[in-house]
């Protein structure tokens, strides 16, 4: 049996330690993306005082983010097979770090919603792409717990979200 390998680096295993701090830093990239939808849920309304939301717009800042993310993650995850996992994973994780800044300092609600389209492009590229990376990365038992702390990342921080909205 071979150690698994890493694409571009054809034959080259990963190191074990490797392997689980990659895996760390794949879960906080999935618990951004996952947080970031719970917060705005229960942010909307003090949102909605900052910048002057209706209450149809707010429906679009929240629906903005999730139409987006649902719509392309299958494209997503297909474009990471092609292209590669780490290239779509990082550049998922730039789209969605750009476009958090651009949504912390927008002013109005058009710019919010296009960042917020923005964030569900990004977000639709990390999840795919990082569950593809742990199957890659991941053989047998230590697969198993490698899933096993992806899941429960999105479970905690989906359960965690609301509270510190």
């Amino acid at each position: 049996m071979t150690a698994p390998t890493l694409e571009g680096t054809p034959g080259k295993p990963v190191a074990s330690s490797l392997r689980w701090i990659a895996l760390g830093a794949v879960s906080l990239g999935v618990a951004a993306t996952i947080l970031n939808q719970t917060i705005s849920n229960v942010a909307i309304p003090a949102i909605s005082k900052e910048i002057g939301l209706t209450t149809e717009n707010a429906t679009w800042v929240n629906a903005a983010y999730a139409l987006t993310f649902a719509s392309l993650l299958l494209l997503m995850g297909r474009l990471a097979d092609l292209v590669g996992r780490r290239k779509i994973f990082i550049t998922g994780l730039l789209i969605f770090s750009a476009s958090s800044i651009v949504v912390a300092l927008t002013q109005t609600v058009g710019q919010l919603v296009a960042a917020r389209v923005a964030q569900g492009i990004g977000a639709a590229m990390i999840l795919p792409a990082s569950l593809s990376l742990v199957n890659a990365v991941f053989k047998g038992r230590d697969r198993a717990i490698a899933f096993a702390v992806w899941g429960s990342t999105i479970g905690i921080v989906s359960a965690v979200g609301p509270l510190l909205g």
